[in-house]
């Protein structure tokens, strides 16, 4: 096939023709056979991809027809299915908000405070050495069970032991130096001792041999020397009587001195053996023993006076204190119930209110209640966490609402209540009691009897709106109408599809 060049491209080439005339004809043809070649190649190319696509275009064709024979023939029993969505059975007025509402329910509620606190043993005692000594032996060990004056722990008594004898053998010797069989008391007669009795009867000698004399002065019988002696003896005499008096008081009182000292040896000695204390307070036969809660020496420990060696807590009844605000300081009283509940105990323990700070913190603006709970089965234990609910009365007949009658914005808290004769709503705001799961008290305004409170809708409310009431019984039955329709309309959606294929 031979190509011709265009006249216009003829016409700009004609400088290059006239340039290049040296070069000879058949260089030039054989140029022009050469650009020919690629154009023949490049046609049958694009022949042979259509003749591929259409083949492909045909396979794809049989593929979708057998493809949408085979669907249409498997669901050809579902062809005639139709369904259609139900009309509402509810006609409502386009000016009236549709609502949900409930009656106030009227029902008997307990009233509680809430407190926390810790729980503490009904007494905690720390036992601490009074003597300075090496621990010989330790009777009982951590979580031992004593009974009150049982003997807990032994000191060395050697050093003790052996004072107690060297105060003793000092008591004997002064008993013994000035007669005495006993200790003597105040109100012992001194008179008796030996030493005061040779005094007085000297003393009574020499009185009688001066009374002797003293007639004979007169008739001048006797000497003048020997009158003023026998006066002088007597005088010496009762002197040396009065003298051994005194010494015989001075000696008994020595001999209370050295019985004091001995009965501080004593005591010292006593020491040296630790006992369970025995409780002054009327604390009753089920908490009259101690549970051994630490042992802070061992057997060969040095101990020094203030030492604490055991910790004990008594019986199983516990107190649990709490602060309880000022606002409720005249609704607790002595003997109030107490339900108590822990994280160790599935069930609330039972208590009551036994004491009553009479002050008011002025910090905290709290008062102190101290609640007794027996624990009978232990398993509440000193210095858990509890929280309390303290019992002030009883309502028999509180206005409740169902919680999804309380709309609450900006920390307001109100209800719209229908007015059953013109089917309009009114706004009140309220203050909240007690409160479950379900449902809430309303404590103040008081609402009319038999009150019907909006449960749905009280967003787009306000006060004097008209309403209307779906009562939740139609609410639970469009509910399901929905689903259904939902169901019904995947179906129907489906189907139509399935046609349209």
């Amino acid at each position: 096939m031979g190509l011709e060049m265009p006249s216009n491209l003829i016409e700009r080439n004609k400088p290059l023709t006239s340039t290049f005339a040296a070069e000879p004809k058949h260089a030039l043809a054989g140029d022009k056979l050469a650009e020919s070649q690629p154009s023949v190649h490049n046609r049958s190319k694009v022949q042979s991809k259509r003749r591929l696509l259409r083949i492909a275009l045909v396979g794809i064709s049989l593929v979708t027809t057998f493809v949408a024979g085979w669907w249409l023939a498997t669901n050809q029993n579902h062809k005639n299915d139709r369904v259609s969505l139900p009309s509402s059975e509810a006609t409502f007025d386009a000016d009236k908000m549709v609502v949900t509402a409930s009656r106030v329910t009227y029902r008997p509620i307990e009233r509680f405070v809430e407190a926390v606190g810790t729980l503490h043993a009904f007494e905690e005692i720390v036992l601490s050495s009074k003597q300075e000594g090496r621990v010989l032996k330790i009777h009982h060990d951590l979580s031992s069970v004593v009974k009150p004056g049982e003997l807990l722990l032994e000191l060395d008594p050697i050093d003790a032991r052996l004072a107690y004898e060297q105060a003793e053998r000092a008591v004997q010797m002064e008993l013994a130096k000035w007669g005495f069989q006993e200790v003597p008391n105040q109100s012992y007669d001194l008179n008796q001792l030996p030493t005061v009795v040779s005094a007085r009867l000297k003393f009574e000698l020499a009185q009688s041999k001066l009374q002797r004399l003293l007639p004979l002065q007169a008739s001048k019988s006797v000497s003048a020397d020997d009158l003023e002696q026998a006066k002088s003896d007597a005088l010496v005499q009762q002197s040396d009587w009065q003298n051994q008096l005194l010494l015989a008081k001075s000696a008994a009182a020595s001999a209370r001195l050295k019985n004091a000292e001995l009965a501080i040896a004593d005591q010292r000695l006593k020491d040296l053996s630790l006992r369970a204390p025995i409780p002054s307070l009327n604390a009753g036969e089920a908490n009259n023993y101690y549970t051994i809660n630490e042992r802070l020496v061992s057997e060969g420990t040095l101990v020094r006076p203030g030492t604490e060696v055991f910790r004990l807590v008594m019986g199983r009844t516990l107190k649990l204190k709490l602060s309880i605000p000022e606002a409720f300081s005249g609704q607790i009283r002595p003997d109030q119930s107490v339900s108590v509940a822990t994280s160790t105990s599935d069930l609330a323990d039972e208590g009551r209110i036994a004491r009553i700070s009479p002050t008011i913190d002025r910090t905290t603006r709290t008062f102190l209640v101290e609640v007794e709970i027996p624990n009978s089965q232990s398993q509440l234990k000193p210095g858990g966490f509890a929280k309390a609910k303290i019992l002030v009365g009883k309502d028999q007949r509180a206005t409740t609402i169902p919680l999804a009658g309380l709309y609450s914005f900006a920390g307001i808290n109100k209800i719209f209540t229908v007015e059953s004769d013109s089917e309009t709503v009114r706004e009140i705001k309220v203050s909240l009691g007690e409160q479950s799961s379900d449902w809430i008290e309303i404590a103040a305004p008081k609402l009319p009897e038999n009150a019907t409170v909006v449960t749905s809708g009280q967003r787009l409310l306000s006060d004097g709106a008209s309403v209307t009431i779906r009562n939740s019984e139609s609410h639970k039955q469009k509910d399901d109408r929905s689903a259904n329709v939902q169901q019904t309309s995947q179906a129907a959606t489906e189907t139509s599809l399935g046609d349209n294929r």
